[in-house]
């Protein structure tokens, strides 16, 4: 039964976000502490996998609680999805959407489907190119923002396409940049302050409401305070050379060096820790507007980030391979839920599917059966349709596990899977095309047919390993020594429970 004491939900996606650049998660260097605070004294998930990587499919199973990996990739929600917001219109709960995330508005994607408010922060990312026609201040030039030697060769060329497209990445960068003042003026900020104004202004009090606010930074350009006030980053103050807004999709052997990886890095931890701060004031927001005992808050990333060699990122910087390693898919995951006494670490598997479900059965929705009634004669699917789990159980302690492992991977790319002991990766590339994986009445089909929008990362290739790969999670947790030649047996069991798993996805 749901906790009559939660009335509301806040959800907070921060794009990008690395679990192990939290301290709550075990970093010793990179200031979290609003972060940090909330973990302690609520709930943290110490093995939270997101499953169809990368941005756009996790918004999917977010949303609907179904799974993404055996079904598509990157595509539009479609008329058979049913999303939250679906099943929460006109049931007394009202919805809004604070964002700043390009990619959950592309045209017809419609992942603001349903939300009673809407407010897009403009400037990230894909939405920068709005600016390309605006002048840029002379004394703001691109290459003065990245690594000359990333972008030309001793000759003074170009090196490759990549050259060109990160250049003109950046400026169109600068173009909206130019006018920020202070940190203030950061895409989080603005997030973080256009929620809370929805909050303090916008919302209709007496009425229990669920606000989703999707964050996109962490996520590069690498543009924390230090780049515009021109002072040494906090993470690497020995630094010499230009600030690394951004590097190219490429491979980082001879292309980035591992000092310019570092800095990136350095950069990316400081970005992390002005994220901390305006989540912080937003907390503290809602705790000022005697909101926090009624209202279950939810924090996660959709992914962390390949940031260089080893176990930064098995050699790339960016998401450039449809490569399913731990630095990406292993993610944070916090949970205040009033009702349920919190200062607890969770070790059971979950996934991101688990989140609807578990935001349903707080708001007292979750029901088995087949159709919810939406109350004007509009039929909306019920949550029996979900895949994912309601994690309320493991936090009363009523049970320790809902998953015996997790999964993940980019649709018909990689398949992974996640026990306790090992995690497999199995390849499928190397043998197929993912049109050999979509279903034949998958929407996304068509849309996926020439594999263009798997990452919306330009550069990206479709490149994988030539062989599965096995690694031993308590020994090596970074995935650095593939022990699949000397283990076999267990990478033949583990590759037959992957894939009776997606087969039985496929069949619900």
């Amino acid at each position: 039964m749901p906790d009559k004491t939660i009335k509301n939900v806040v959800f907070i996606m921060l794009d990008t976000l690395q679990h192990n650049y939290l301290g709550c998660y075990g970093n010793t260097t990179i200031k979290t502490p609003n972060l940090d605070r909330f973990a302690r004294n609520g709930f943290l998930f110490e093995n939270a996998y997101s499953e169809g990587l990368p941005t756009v499919p996790v918004r999917r199973a977010l949303m609907t609680g179904r799974f993404t990996l055996p079904f598509g990739g990157w595509q539009p929600l479609s008329h058979d999805d049913t999303t939250l917001t679906d099943i929460l219109w006109g049931r007394k709960v009202q919805t809004a959407l604070v964002y700043d995330t390009p990619p959950m508005r592309l045209p017809k994607y419609g992942y603001s489907r349903g939300f009673d408010y809407v407010k897009f922060c403009p400037g990230h990312e894909l939405d920068h190119t709005t600016y390309a026609d605006e002048p840029l201040d002379p004394g703001l030039r691109p290459i003065d923002y990245t690594s000359p030697t990333m972008v030309y060769d001793e000759k003074g060329e170009l090196i490759d396409d990549a050259s060109k497209a990160l250049l003109d990445e950046i400026e169109c960068f600068l173009k909206f940049r130019q006018q920020w003042r202070g940190e203030d003026d950061n895409y989080v900020s603005v997030v973080a302050r256009e929620a809370d104004r929805w909050l303090r202004d916008i919302r209709i009090k007496n009425r229990p409401f669920m606000l989703w606010i999707d964050s996109f930074d962490p996520h590069e350009p690498w543009d924390p305070p230090s780049v515009w006030t021109k002072e040494p980053c906090p993470y690497d103050p020995e630094w010499q050379g230009n600030p690394l807004l951004l590097a190219p999709w490429t491979p980082v052997e001879g292309r980035i060096t591992d000092a310019e990886c570092a800095h990136i890095r350095a950069l990316y931890s400081e970005n992390i820790e002005l994220v901390d701060k305006q989540i912080g004031k937003l907390l503290d927001s809602i705790r000022d507007q005697g909101l926090w005992d009624e209202t279950m808050i939810i924090i996660t990333s959709d992914h962390g980030q390949p940031m260089g060699k080893g176990e930064h990122g098995h050699g790339i910087m960016r998401k450039c391979r449809p490569w399913p390693y731990e630095e990406l898919v292993h993610v944070p995951l916090l949970m205040h839920v009033p009702g349920i006494p919190g200062g607890r670490r969770i070790k059971g598997f979950v996934q991101n599917v688990d989140v609807a479900p578990t935001i349903l059965s707080a708001l007292g929705l979750y029901r088995d059966i087949n159709d919810l009634d939406g109350g004007h004669g509009f039929p909306v699917y019920g949550c029996i349709d979900m895949q994912g789990k309601d994690l309320l159980p493991m936090l009363r302690g009523e049970v320790d596990k809902v998953r015996d492992f997790a999964i993940a991977g980019y649709f018909g790319m990689s398949w992974s899977i996640i026990t306790e002991d090992h995690t497999y990766i199995h390849w499928l590339l190397k043998n197929c095309s993912q049109r050999d994986y979509a279903n034949a009445d998958s929407p996304g089909k068509e849309i996926m047919k020439n594999e263009a929008m798997w990452s919306c990362t330009a550069g990206a290739k479709q490149e994988v390993p030539d062989s599965d790969e096995l690694y031993d999670r308590r020994q090596d947790p970074f995935q650095l020594n593939n022990i699949v030649a000397d283990n076999k047996d267990l990478a033949a069991d583990l590759l037959r429970k992957i894939k009776l798993y997606i087969g039985e996805l496929k069949t619900l």
